[in-house]
C-alpha cells in the first residue's frame, strides 16, 4: 500500500472520531445532577451580569444583586 493511501486513511479515520465525539451528548442531560448544577451556575451567573449592568446593587445580607422590593433567598 503506498504511503499516501495509509497517510489519506489515518487522517479520514482521525477526522471521522472528531465527528464522533463531538456528536456525544455531553453536559446536555436534564436528570443529570452535574448538568443540572452547571445549567443553574450559568444562569445565576447571567443574572449577575445584567444585574450588574443595570446598576441593581449587590445585597450584603444575602449576596446577590437585586432591588429593595425583592425578598432574599439563598
Amino acid at each position: 500500500m503506498a504511503t499516501e493511501t495509509v497517510i489519506l486513511l489515518l487522517a479520514f479515520t482521525l477526522l471521522a472520531a472528531g465527528f464522533v465525539i463531538w456528536q456525544l451528548p455531553i453536559a446536555t442531560c436534564p436528570q443529570c445532577a452535574h448538568c443540572a448544577s452547571e445549567k443553574l451556575a450559568k444562569e445565576r451567573e447571567e443574572e449577575a451580569l445584567a444585574r450588574r449592568f443595570y446598576g441593581i446593587p449587590l445585597c450584603p445580607a444575602c449576596g446577590r444583586h437585586h432591588g429593595s422590593e425583592e425578598p432574599h433567598r439563598r
